[in-house]
């Protein structure tokens, strides 16, 4: 992350999000000063990574799939605000690996565990894998809900609708105990749901949560 880059980028996309949705962010402090931890959120557009990252005072880690810098001017700016661009057919334990470093360097970094952009505004089932990140780095989990974004710029829509209001709600840090917990991690679900004010899908019968 370039510092030279990423604030004048971060002051664009806040009054950008400030003028044309008037955005909304509660609970920021619930995000550690310091050291590392996952900022988890329910995903259901392209503005949420951008929304998400000024909900928390410090720089966030993000993850992004490697299309978005096929441009080379775009692949450096993704890299240079914090983006970890990634190959989706790339091994998943590649990935995770790359998170676990940042990680283990005391970095924020930011899990949309529902693996892609909700359908019907509702938060899907997380995918595997929040629960290894968790345990290989005891890194907390801190919830965040973000409202509005499904309305103001859904997937079948090519450009965002200025007239729709978002926000984000943060809450406090689930330690990693909790998570490992059993039933720990349909918990945070829950409770990612309450702060964005959203309902939830059905987790298919087959998914179990003893393995996440």
């Amino acid at each position: 992350m370039n510092p030279v880059v990423y604030w004048p980028s971060r002051a664009l996309a806040w009054l950008y999000m400030k003028v044309a949705h008037r955005a909304r962010f509660e609970g920021s402090g619930h995000v550690p000063a310091s050291g590392p931890a996952l900022l988890v959120a329910n995903h259901a557009s392209f503005l949420d990574p951008p929304l998400l990252g000024l909900a928390s005072r410090r720089p966030c880690q993000f993850l992004a799939r490697s299309s978005l810098g096929h441009l080379r001017p775009a692949s450096w700016w993704l890299g240079n605000v914090g983006t970890i661009l990634i190959d989706r057919d790339a091994p998943s334990h590649r990935v995770f690996e790359v998170l676990i470093e940042h990680l283990q360097r005391g970095e924020l970094v930011t899990v949309f565990p529902e693996g892609t952009r909700s359908r019907d505004g509702r938060l899907a089932p997380f995918k595997r894998g929040l629960q290894l990140l968790v345990k290989r780095t005891g890194a907390p989990v801190v919830p965040a809900g973000i409202r509005g974004t499904f309305a103001a710029w859904p997937r079948h829509r090519r450009f965002p609708n200025p007239l729709r209001a978002v926000g984000v709600r943060v809450g406090a840090p689930f330690a990693a105990e909790e998570i490992l917990a059993a039933g720990g991690l349909e918990r945070l679900r829950v409770r990612i749901a309450e702060l964005a004010g959203i309902g939830l899908q059905d987790r298919p019968e087959s998914e179990g949560d003893g393995d996440r």
